[in-house]
């Protein structure tokens, strides 16, 4: 029973940390624009396209107008240097090599770099 009871446990914390988990695709920036509404689309070399959040209102991204704007001049930022970011999303089905080209992304969270 106590090694039900612990293997049970195990379960458990395996199945909670996958519904938290999240990733991150690190590179240089390979394709960065700002479409007509706002909207902010980004490749890390080797990735497609996609978009990640927007200047105007927040929508349906989770990161606000203020912070998407602070991305973007990180991006520009590290494009123009020649340097790497690490971009941090939610857990949402796909992988850096997986992302939707041109399609929304927005669990993008987090930007680390230039590095």
């Amino acid at each position: 029973m106590k090694t039900m009871r612990s293997l049970l446990a195990c379960v458990l914390a395996a199945m909670s940390a996958q519904a938290g988990a999240t990733y991150s695709c690190a590179g240089p920036v390979g394709y960065l624009g700002v479409d007509q509404s706002g909207i902010l689309a980004v490749a890390l070399v080797g990735a497609p396209i996609h978009k990640v959040c927007t200047v105007g209102t927040t929508g349906g991204f989770q990161m606000g107008p203020a912070g998407c704007k602070l991305v973007y001049a990180t991006l520009l930022s590290a494009r123009l240097a020649g340097k790497s970011v690490t971009i941090y999303y939610d857990d949402n089905g796909f992988t850096c090599a997986t992302l939707p080209a041109w399609g929304a992304v927005p669990t993008m969270y987090f930007i680390d770099g230039p590095n």
